[in-house]
């Protein structure tokens, strides 16, 4: 087989299903009309609808999404059979999840509003770089993650196609020494390499992979680097930074973390492949998730092959059993090259299928595990069975949303302090402040306060109709406020928690 690419470049971000992200995209399997999950809230039975809007940074830590957490998230309860079918899962359980997370995460009750949170899909506007990737070039609308669980097996699988029986994060721990992709490429004679931020899972995972420092660079500088002096490997997978630094904020994507600099980093990497078309001209840039992370998803995970025999450790406490005969919930994965045409692939895969179609695209030796083996592989897009694509002149430019920046203490008091100046009693809450984390939202906030308040002092009698209009409920969700905040304020009885003299 010849491939149809030289290079192929794998992010992989952290934590959204594909109904959270891409839900509402109007393309693709999206979120069905009157998708729900039930909870009960106190004495009373809670209905908790799937709602357009989602939210940028999460409440307390975000949704567990362990293998007990997932199952429940699945199927309703904790403790789920080996002998329990992949197809039984109702989706039913992701607020009764949430609420036992988050009850941990606050020390207190969770509120309903705030329990809303894991059943909330981002509007596609909110998420303009994913949204115009996913509607100009191929959207994989089922596919899973390997494990229903967290990140660091899930990591595994798109390195190795097993997790040699880890269910869980291990501290990262572990030193597999099973062969990985890697190994392949390596005995093929083809380059690889590790574009990281501050995790690297290769060199925290494989030991025994037999790499040089060329294998792993930062990617700050060095992949704009080698992408205009195409210098890119046969095959590239960069890691998002899950640590802020001075160079860069969390891009992870991983709750509670804020989406947008996640955003800004595919924005990134598409534009320095557009930057230079000969190296663009042969790249496949795919775009992934780890794991569903907790968040609303309404497709029934499939049933799989066990990659290797291997039954999932019980050497913790809190560790349920598990045979690795199920995948876990679908993710979003964008295929983007300036070869595609907008299109939807419906075809079951996972992330095993990376290696598994990079072994057969480029003509590696045998497949690394059961999972691999048998995963449906990326032929049609990877290898060159002779048909002629049409080069695309209409790509699309991205456009970037406003990246946050962290306020202090004395701006987050100034912010909560501007809510009081609102002419309308009702809006005098600092709930309406608790989604703004950065610092030109936040003035743009104290400024309207302000402009209100000097446009009501200076009306007759403060009686304008445009005062007498404002209202909790006549508020919208923007980025400086999301739709559980919009409902917790609603339900806060319109008390402010202050309240200025009559002007």
């Amino acid at each position: 087989m010849k491939p149809r690419f030289q290079h192929v470049v794998v992010l992989m971000l952290e934590n959204r299903s594909f109904d959270h992200l891409l839900g509402f995209l109007g393309t693709g399997e999206g979120v069905p009309r009157g998708a729900a999950n039930t909870f009960k809230l106190g004495d009373v039975e809670k209905e908790f609808m799937v709602r357009r809007g989602g939210d940028f940074t999460a409440v307390g830590e975000g949704p567990s999404h362990s293998l007990k957490q997932t199952n429940e998230q699945l199927f309703g309860q904790t403790k789920v059979g080996l002998s329990k079918p992949a197809e039984e899962a109702n989706m039913s359980g992701f607020v009764a999840s949430f609420y036992t997370s988050l009850k941990y995460d606050l020390k207190r009750e969770p509120t309903e509003s705030e329990l809303q949170q894991a059943m909330n899909c981002f509007d596609p506007i909110q998420l303009p770089v994913l949204s115009t990737l996913a509607r100009e070039f191929v959207l994989c609308d089922r596919w899973f993650a390997d494990v229903p669980g967290p990140t660091m097996p899930n990591r595994a699988f798109v390195h190795a196609a097993t997790s040699q029986g880890y269910t869980y994060n291990a501290n990262w721990k572990p030193s597999f020494n099973c062969d990985t992709i890697y190994d392949r490429l390596e005995a093929k004679g083809l380059a690889w390499r590790v574009y990281y931020h501050d995790q690297n899972d290769v060199l925290q995972l494989y030991p025994y992979v037999k790499s040089t420092a060329a294998n792993h660079v930062h990617f700050e500088g060095n992949f704009l680097h080698d992408v205009a002096n195409d210098n890119l490997p046969s095959y590239s997978f960069i890691t998002p930074a899950f640590m802020a630094s001075a160079q860069h904020q969390i891009n992870s994507m991983h709750a509670p973390a804020d989406v947008r600099p996640g955003e800004k980093l595919v924005a990134d990497i598409y534009s320095a492949l557009q930057s230079n078309e000969e190296v663009w001209k042969k790249t496949l840039f795919i775009v992934l998730f780890d794991e569903h992370g907790g968040y609303y998803d309404h497709v029934v995970p499939p049933a799989t092959v066990s990659p290797d025999g291997i039954d999932g450790r019980m050497d913790q406490d809190y560790l349920e059993p598990f045979d690795f005969k199920r995948l876990g919930l679908r993710v979003p994965c964008i295929l983007v090259s300036p070869w595609f045409e907008p299109s939807i692939d419906s075809t079951v895969y996972s992330h095993a299928s990376i290696p598994g179609s990079l072994i057969e695209a480029f003509g590696l030796d045998a497949p690394l595990t059961e999972r691999d083996k048998h995963a449906n592989k990326l032929s049609q897009y990877l290898v060159d069975d002779g048909t002629q694509l049409k080069w695309r002149t209409d790509l699309p430019s991205l456009e970037v949303p406003m990246q946050p920046q962290r306020i202090d203490s004395m701006q987050r008091e100034l912010l909560e302090g501007s809510v009081h100046l609102d002419p309308h009693p009702e809006l005098r809450n600092e709930l309406r402040t608790h989604d703004i984390n950065d610092s030109q939202e936040a003035g743009n906030f104290i400024r309207t306060q302000i402009a209100k308040h000097i446009e009501h002092l200076t009306a007759a009698k403060g009686s304008t109709p445009a005062a007498a209009k404002m209202s909790a409920h006549n508020i919208e969700a923007t980025s400086a406020i999301s739709p559980a905040r919009i409902v917790e304020l609603r339900n806060s009885s319109g008390k402010p928690t202050k309240r200025l003299p009559r002007p």
